[in-house]
């Protein structure tokens, strides 16, 4: 491929790049939630929040893997013509699942029971998957153009959180409807403009704006194949990720779905994290699969132990915590979030680990691996939340995605276990003291301002642990035959 059109910047630049994103992005997500939460009531955000959900499937179920099969396809392609033609191609499939989910959507959406509160806020999170045909942004990852993945995600949530935060007072009952209805209109103007920010570059960098093409019957059959099992990981994903929300709209009051989402979407920002770490490494790690098993084993180690040293502490941080931040986020409008706060804190961090075992599959090209776990998972989310919803409410759902989560960790785990390193064991037990140090200060705090105790917990576990990450980083980067430089040693760069 030519070097001017795909960006030779290493891991850690993609990385920083998307980081510095998707906090602006998070940022601006986080003030738009917690605004409308108390500018809406537990009611309508309740509505608002299943809607999500609801949309969260209709976008995976229109795109069905097909943007992961892009991004590594792309990621293997050189010449840019066969990449245009590619992704025209790509874009045409799109449009076929798009239409088509639509229809069964417009069929479906009026038998659910929470359809019947607000047909229309229903029917619009339903449009945005015709937006999503031409989302461009798995074609930038698979060039490792992460800079304008990075400005998209950004723009999406700031457009989104402007007109939440300043538009939405103004204009709220305007037409006799509650001010719900606009958020859903918000979203797509929202995602139309980062759709623009991306796909204005990709015509630059290819000489024309890349629109539907022609694909023969062969070509889209075997893409059509490739995807199956990805499309189906990624539904069934979905269940792990918001079927408690979606099933307390089937099951519970609005209120009930809205004082759970006041916890859960606060700490699904670790899911996304995840997701946005694969964003820089599935393109790398998908040739370095091809090319090195020495050295793309190293590098699973490496970014594997890092993760988990992020995610133990906020798992165990969150339980210590989840009371009081979720008081201090709402004003203690929401009594109900902050102890399943606390629970989802340890579910979702399994989740995120979880996670990123079952993209290491996907970059390995061994997916088919991942669904079962992903459906082991899911049934038990889905019985958990059946069974324990009717008594026990949004603490009920809260505890049956800890059990789900808990699960496909386990079995994912086993799954991998040939390609764990030794050192891995070591960065574990280097990371025990900094735990306990953190665990300590958080609790002689106790009586402290709740920030003051997060700000306090997180410098103490900082300090003692980031000698074992320096320690565990040169011994992998040693084994990958490349000490001391992470950016570009033989095989990862």
């Amino acid at each position: 491929m030519s070097s001017q059109l795909r960006s030779t910047n290493g891991v850690l630049y993609n990385l920083s790049i998307l980081t510095v994103g998707q906090v602006v992005a998070q940022l601006a997500n986080m003030a738009a939630l917690i605004f409308l939460a108390d500018y809406l009531g537990a009611h309508w955000f309740g509505i608002i929040q299943v809607g999500v959900a609801f949309m969260s499937y209709a976008l995976i179920t229109a795109e069905w893997g097909m943007m992961s099969l892009g991004i590594r396809e792309v990621s293997r392609l050189e010449a840019p013509p066969a990449i245009a033609a590619y992704v025209s191609q790509h874009m045409t499939l799109l449009a076929i699942q798009a239409a088509a989910t639509v229809g069964v959507g417009l069929l479906l959406l009026p038998r659910l029971p929470f359809y019947g509160h607000a047909p229309l806020i229903f029917t619009l999170y339903l449009a945005t998957v015709v937006v999503q045909v031409y989302t461009q942004n798995w074609v930038a990852v698979g060039l490792e153009k992460m800079t304008w993945v990075g400005v998209s995600r950004m723009v999406r949530s700031l457009v989104y959180a402007f007109f939440v935060l300043v538009v939405l007072s103004r204009i709220g009952g305007f037409g006799g409807r509650p001010a719900a209805y606009w958020i859903p209109v918000f979203f797509l103007v929202a995602m139309a403009c980062a759709n623009l920010t991306v796909n204005v570059p990709v015509a630059r960098w290819f000489g024309r704006f890349l629109h539907p093409g022609r694909i023969s019957r062969r070509e889209a059959v075997r893409r059509w194949r490739e995807t199956g099992s990805i499309g189906a990981n990624i539904l069934v994903l979905r269940v792990l990720y918001n079927i408690d929300i979606l099933m307390l709209g089937v099951l519970a009051s609005p209120d009930v779905a809205g004082n759970y989402a006041a916890a859960s979407r606060i700490i699904f920002q670790l899911v996304v994290a995840v997701e946005l770490l694969w964003a820089a490494l599935l393109p790398r790690l998908s040739r370095l699969a091809k090319q090195s098993r020495t050295a793309f084993r190293a590098a699973f180690n490496l970014y594997f132990g890092y993760v988990l040293a992020v995610l133990l502490p906020i798992a165990v941080g969150g339980v210590l915590t989840g009371n009081g931040l979720i008081d201090f986020l709402y004003h203690g409008k929401f009594p109900a979030a902050g102890p399943v706060f606390r629970i989802l804190a340890v579910a979702y961090s399994m989740l995120a680990a979880g996670m990123f075992l079952g993209n290491t599959l996907l970059a390995c090209d061994r997916q088919r691996s991942y669904l079962l776990p992903l459906v082991a998972g899911s049934l038990t989310a889905i019985t958990g939340v059946v069974w324990l919803v009717p008594g026990h409410m949004g603490l009920g759902a809260a505890w049956a995605m800890f059990t789900a989560h808990g699960l496909l960790l386990a079995i994912l785990l086993v799954i991998n276990a040939r390609l764990f390193r030794r050192d891995l064991l070591g960065l574990l037990a280097g990371v025990v003291p900094a735990l306990a140090a953190m665990i300590l200060v958080i609790s002689v705090l106790s009586g402290q301002h709740v920030l003051l105790r997060i700000g306090a917990g997180a410098l103490v576990y900082a300090l003692p642990v980031a000698w074992p990450l320096r320690r565990f980083r040169r011994r992998l980067l040693a084994a990958a035959g490349a000490p001391g430089n992470l950016e570009h040693p033989p095989g990862l760069a």
